[in-house]
């Protein structure tokens, strides 16, 4: 299997996380410290640095809307900064457990990592899919296109630092959606690629229970399996497996990725 990874981008957004979660936690400290303006600057008497108009409007009643915005403002940066470091800056980041998951098939496989129109895409003789990954461990139940975990002290404690749930679902029907509009633009207007959704599941400890939903959800060791069952259908001629593979080669060079074989079995 060959793999297209923008190295460049993963680069690229881990610093831009970083930045943006270190900016957040100096805009909460400058809130906080926003808190003991009124007596620092009573402290000051008659100073002439604290009859500027910014100064008393601070000491009058505005050091409470300063907090209240940087509270919020750092918040907001934290939490986007989290996000990007989960995504682009964690040891396990899912595109590199669902590449060692699928080490093993041949160079008729490619996996597009951040080098295609959606994040992560895997093309081959078992068709077209947009990869949707989720890095969470314990009980997971799918239920209604929504993840949902049982509560716990743990999971509250680590809050700021995990990756929330959310509808990987839908996300995965949007990816595909993109690629396959994308695709077909690029090829033929007319003709429509069937690109499927699919929800892997990345963590060793990731206990999954799926109630209900329309989109094949997967621990990553049961990928390799899926795809491979997935042969008996013939979801894919070779005509057009071959201008799918063309043309994401080429977009994933024109983004910079760079290419790489992974081991194949003997």
């Amino acid at each position: 299997m060959r793999v297209y990874t923008n190295h460049s981008l993963i680069v690229k957004k881990g610093k831009l996380g970083r930045r943006l979660s270190m900016t957040g936690l100096i805009i909460l400290g400058v809130g906080m410290l926003a808190s003991f303006a009124p007596g620092m600057i009573q402290k000051a008497g008659e100073a002439s640095w604290t009859q500027t108009p910014f100064i008393q409007w601070t000491y009058n009643g505005g050091w409470l809307y300063l907090s209240l915005a940087a509270l919020i403002l750092g918040f907001v940066l934290g939490q986007i900064g989290n996000h990007y470091m989960r995504r682009f800056l964690k040891p396990r980041r899912p595109d590199l457990v669902i590449t060692k998951a699928l080490k093993g098939f041949d160079d008729r496989n490619r996996l597009y990592v951040w080098a295609s129109p959606i994040d992560l895409a895997f093309v081959g003789p078992a068709g077209v899919y947009a990869i949707v990954g989720r890095d969470l461990a314990g009980k997971i139940t799918i239920r209604d296109g929504k993840v949902q975990t049982p509560f716990s002290i743990k999971k509250l404690l680590s809050f700021f630092g995990d990756e929330g749930g959310g509808r990987p679902l839908d996300e995965a029907k949007a990816e595909a959606e993109k690629l396959s509009d994308w695709l077909s633009e690029q090829i033929n207007g007319d003709v429509k690629i069937d690109v499927k959704p699919l929800v892997v599941f990345t963590s060793d400890n990731a206990d999954l229970t799926v109630v209900d939903g329309d989109v094949p959800v997967l621990h990553y060791k049961q990928l390799k399996s899926f795809l491979r069952s997935q042969l008996k259908g013939k979801p894919i001629s070779k005509s057009v497996l071959q201008q799918v593979v063309d043309l994401l080669d080429s977009e994933a060079h024109a983004r910079g990725a760079t290419s790489s074989a992974s081991i194949t079995e003997g």
